[in-house]
């Protein structure tokens, strides 16, 4: 039987990439194809696929700027969880850009925002320094990867990793697991 914590997570905009250009560019551009990295992708694929997702083929890197700016914006209105799994979807369910305002003012609208409301404090620069200081932030902690799990401040864990893994470092921390017999 596997073990569930409860936990409080928080998400930070870091921009990965920040050199992408706004219009996003090919994959083979920071990646070079080899035998090793359709390997990762059809992994990551299975990976999705075990945990009920589907994981578009998206060959596009779209500059992810705007979306962390569109999140920052769905959290000041009590509306993050929703946008953040709208851009997921998105972006890795749908092979969507996500660099693209349209595509950007649509997420929004789907989660019940101000689609226009969210263009005019874009081009306003409202959220753009807010992301280029948390991520300068993260750099500057040693983050080069996401996700980068941080543990009761205590602990990093950089890039994607079995689940596993995670609740090893939850265990080793003397997190408590919950009973999934009453959990709701």
């Amino acid at each position: 039987m596997e073990q569930e914590f409860n936990l409080d997570v928080t998400w930070w905009p870091f921009e990965l990439h920040p050199e992408t250009p706004a219009e996003g560019r090919h994959v083979d551009e920071l990646i070079a194809p080899s035998r090793r990295t359709d390997e990762y992708r059809s992994m990551l694929k299975q990976y999705a696929a075990d945990a009920g997702l589907t994981l578009a083929s998206n060959r596009w890197i779209a500059n992810s700027h705007r979306a962390l700016e569109l999140a920052e914006f769905a959290r000041d209105r009590g509306k993050f969880d929703e946008v953040h799994e709208a851009l997921f979807r998105a972006y890795f369910g749908e092979a969507k850009n996500i660099g693209d305002l349209d595509v950007l003012t649509a997420v929004a609208a789907e989660c019940g925002l101000d689609g226009r409301e969210f263009i005019a404090e874009t081009l306003a620069g409202r959220y753009a320094n807010l992301v280029d200081e948390a991520t300068a932030t993260a750099r500057q902690g040693g983050f080069t990867s996401t996700p980068t799990m941080i543990f009761d401040d205590r602990l990093m864990v950089p890039g994607a990793q079995d689940m596993t893994v995670y609740r090893d470092v939850l265990r080793r921390l003397g997190a408590e697991p919950r009973d999934t017999e009453t959990a709701v």
